[in-house]
């Protein structure tokens, strides 16, 4: 379902309502008037009789003199009941007379307790008069009038607040989206309405402790990594000498593991200064040349492993990125797709709909659609069978994936027939 604008919801609503509301007014008033013309009918034709009486000396409807006094007074006196479907409306009465009142066209027709053989009515004159003064047509025209002066100015009295609050939501929109690129430096300007003002003191408020918690976390992780430099070297200068004089063969195999521990404890400090400078630096742009740039390396891989086949349909395509953080993205994915690929390895760039796109697909065993998420995370190993000698520290997605968002680069990873491909969407950054 497409979404609907703020304005025109609102506008629509308060316009339904102003309509309904109207047209209620307006049957109410229809009918108070027609029970105030029932109510002045019976009373008028009562009052008439009354006045009739002396100069009459009756109250007869057959009597001439009454008849005359009530065609003055815009009444007509027939045997006859004028309309078939005529609805009895109510019975008045006087302490000399009961008068029963019925509807008639535009009018009304009554009939007296006592004389039941004669119907009084308003004449023609009468109910022209009041047919023309109650037209249908004048009403609906005035009801439509009056309606559409209050929906322009509900229209003009709306509009600024509700440009003002889609303004906000509009802000309210970029800060999510800045959130979500990691961008924790964002703020919502003010509105003073309740209760936007406090979701965006509350907003404000997440998003300082957000920026407040990640420096602490990147400090924190800084300043390990830089620390664990200085007892490792230590520790690699100890076993070099220990080596020199070490009198058999099972004490330098011993050696041996701790200088290899050693390695890989300064590639988890490497990598993770790494990241850490990764969260913290603007890229540079620049012109490459991605066919040519991509060429390169694998020629280089093409030399150096010969149980791998290297593919590749690279057709000439520049992009802007920073080269220092794509060769990040691109070494660590082709380690991954050469580390556990069978056979071959295939890269492909393309372009779809102005956009690049970079595909690096192997024949491997793939990683299960519900394990991809965690694969980019810090420190994840999916496969707790290997050791680390082939199943990496953890780091190497992770870091892919911080570089990519650092570039605006949409990362992708899907399970094909033949292993894993990985799909890199160049955006705009």
């Amino acid at each position: 379902m497409k979404p609907v604008n703020i304005f025109w919801y609102l506008y629509g609503v308060v316009a339904m309502a102003l309509v309904l509301t109207l047209a209620s007014l307006f049957f109410t008033i229809d009918y108070i008037e027609y029970q105030n013309d029932q109510e002045d009918f019976a009373y008028d034709l009562l009052e008439v009789l009354d006045f009739a009486k002396q100069p009459c000396q009756s109250t007869q409807l057959d009597s001439p003199c009454v008849q005359q006094y009530l065609m003055e007074s815009g009444f007509e006196v027939s045997p006859d009941f004028y309309t078939v479907n005529a609805e009895r409306l109510e019975l008045w009465s006087t302490d000399s007379k009961t008068l029963q009142v019925y509807s008639y066209e535009h009018g009304f027709q009554a009939q007296l307790a006592d004389q039941p053989s004669w119907w009084i009515r308003d004449d023609e004159e009468h109910l022209t008069e009041a047919f023309e003064d109650n037209d249908p047509l004048d009403m609906l025209y005035t009801a439509a009038v009056i309606t559409s002066m209050l929906l322009v100015g509900i229209a003009l009295f709306l509009y600024w607040p509700v440009r003002r609050l889609k303004h906000w939501l509009t802000q309210l929109q970029h800060a999510t989206d800045a959130l979500a690129q990691e961008d924790y430096s964002v703020r919502l300007s003010p509105l003073n309405i309740t209760p936007l003002s406090e979701l965006a003191q509350r907003f404000n408020r997440m998003a300082a402790l957000i920026e407040n918690n990640l420096e602490e976390k990147q400090l924190l992780s800084n300043a390990m990594a830089h620390e664990l430099r200085t007892p490792l070297s230590r520790a690699r200068l100890a076993l070099a000498l220990l080596q020199k004089q070490l009198p058999d063969d099972n004490t330098k195999a011993l050696v041996n593991d701790l200088s290899r521990y050693i390695d890989e404890l300064e590639n988890v400090t490497d990598n993770s200064l790494q990241l850490v400078k990764l969260q913290n630096t603007a890229p540079q742009l620049t012109a490459i040349e991605l066919h040519h740039w991509l060429e390169q390396k694998l020629a280089l891989r093409q030399g150096q492993t010969s149980h791998i086949q290297w593919h590749s349909e690279l057709p000439p395509i520049t992009i802007k990125s920073d080269e220092r953080l794509l060769t990040l993205i691109i070494d660590n994915l082709l380690n991954n797709a050469e580390q556990y690929a069978t056979s071959q390895v295939s890269v492909r760039i393309h372009q779809e709909h102005q956009q690049t796109i970079l595909e690096i697909q192997d024949d491997g065993p793939g990683i299960p659609e519900e394990q991809q998420p965690q694969a980019l995370l810090p420190f994840s190993r999916l496969d707790h069978s290997r050791d680390r000698r082939s199943g990496g520290i953890g780091l190497g997605l992770a870091l892919v994936n911080t570089a990519c968002q650092r570039l605006n680069i949409q990362l992708e990873m899907n399970n094909c027939k033949t292993g894993l491909c990985v799909v890199l969407t160049f955006r705009e950054v």
